[in-house]
């Protein structure tokens, strides 16, 4: 309290201040290590990776996958072909769950199809967000071992 016996708010407003300070640097510190990752993941994913690019692989064909991250998903291919999928936008829940599921009455995936996340609820899975898939580009396993090590 002050002299006159009033509660001196000053101290109250700096302490708010430096809380929505503290707050803000901590969400951009986090946006410069998503931007960080970003650069890395940018300089892997070259123009002239995706340069070369199918629309669709054989569903036969597919051996497993491995999500990157929320836009980028590896198929390795039987017969050791390598695909990057980079989604033309950002599928939330993907990098975390690391599992999708896809329906297609096709014998192909393709880049007009849809993937949906599956969340692991611990006792199954239930449907998460759905997103587009984008163009398949074929890549060496070395450039697919620099994609996940710059996770």
């Amino acid at each position: 309290m002050n002299e006159s016996g009033k509660r001196n708010s000053v101290s109250g407003a700096a302490v708010l201040s430096l809380l929505v300070l503290a707050m803000t640097a901590t969400g951009a510190a986090a946006a410069g290590e998503d931007n960080d990752k970003e650069d890395k993941l940018g300089s892997i994913i070259t123009d002239e990776i995706l340069a070369d690019s199918e629309h669709c692989v054989n569903l036969r064909r597919i051996d497993r996958t491995d999500v990157v991250d929320d836009r980028n998903i590896l198929f390795y291919m039987k017969g050791g072909d390598v695909y990057v999928n980079r989604l033309p936008h950002s599928c939330p829940g993907l990098r975390w769950e690391k599992a999708f599921m896809y329906r297609t009455s096709l014998s192909q995936l393709c880049d007009v199809d849809i993937i949906t996340t599956l969340d692991n609820m611990g006792f199954g899975f239930r449907p998460g967000m759905s997103c587009g898939l984008g163009m398949f580009h074929p890549i060496s396993k070395e450039t697919a071992k620099l994609l996940k090590e710059a996770k």
